[in-house]
């Protein structure tokens, strides 16, 4: 019975990967759909958030960028309680995938060869970002189930363990957000500096 729930959690786990790396791709493409007009937007703003990198109020952009982050997280979080989250949550993840996947050909598309280094750069935190949407994605999703489990199903549920854990979840991914945010404030910027 054990055994059988590992490989349930575990195919849950693929599908949030597959449905991940679906919307990366379709947002890689997205960039070839798009009219001119689109794209020179695109491209100013790039450049806008280029040239003025020595000029960032690193204090205030850490601020920003936590609180936005903190926020989607929080988000995820609250609505893994909530009995109807699950498609809400799977909207967030295909959202933040396609975003990055977005960035990556647009930052490619106007810099070349040289903007294969600088979305490396640029996709660190990007990447550290969506890989703790996809675990908060994950056990809120496990969360509802088990909420669902208990209140419609009558069948028995830790609650009082489950809730520890998924709070220990919280925890530890406003850790990595905390994280993702210095080095997308203070490393990046610094590093692509040095590219540019």
């Amino acid at each position: 019975m054990r055994k059988k729930r590992t490989v349930i959690k575990n195919k849950l786990l693929l599908k949030l990967l597959i449905i991940s790396i679906i919307f990366i791709l379709l947002g890689i493409f997205y960039i070839a759909i798009l009219s001119k007009s689109n794209r020179q937007l695109i491209q100013e703003n790039l450049n806008t958030y280029l040239t003025t990198l020595n000029k960032l109020d690193y204090f205030n952009a850490w601020i920003r960028c936590l609180s936005s982050n903190l926020i989607f997280i929080i988000l995820i979080w609250s609505f893994g309680i909530s009995i109807i989250g699950i498609p809400i949550i799977i909207l967030f993840l295909i959202y933040r995938s396609f975003i990055l996947g977005f960035t990556i050909s647009s930052i490619i598309f106007f810099y070349k060869a040289k903007g294969i280094i600088i979305a490396l750069i640029y996709i660190i935190p990007l990447l550290i970002n969506l890989w703790v949407i996809i675990i908060s994605s994950y056990f809120g999703i496990q969360f509802s189930k088990n909420l669902n489990k208990l209140l419609f199903l009558k069948k028995e549920v830790n609650f009082k363990h489950v809730m520890s854990r998924y709070f220990k979840i919280l925890i530890f991914t406003i850790i990595c957000i905390l994280i993702s945010s210095l080095i997308e404030i203070y490393l990046v910027p610094n590093l692509l500096q040095w590219i540019i």
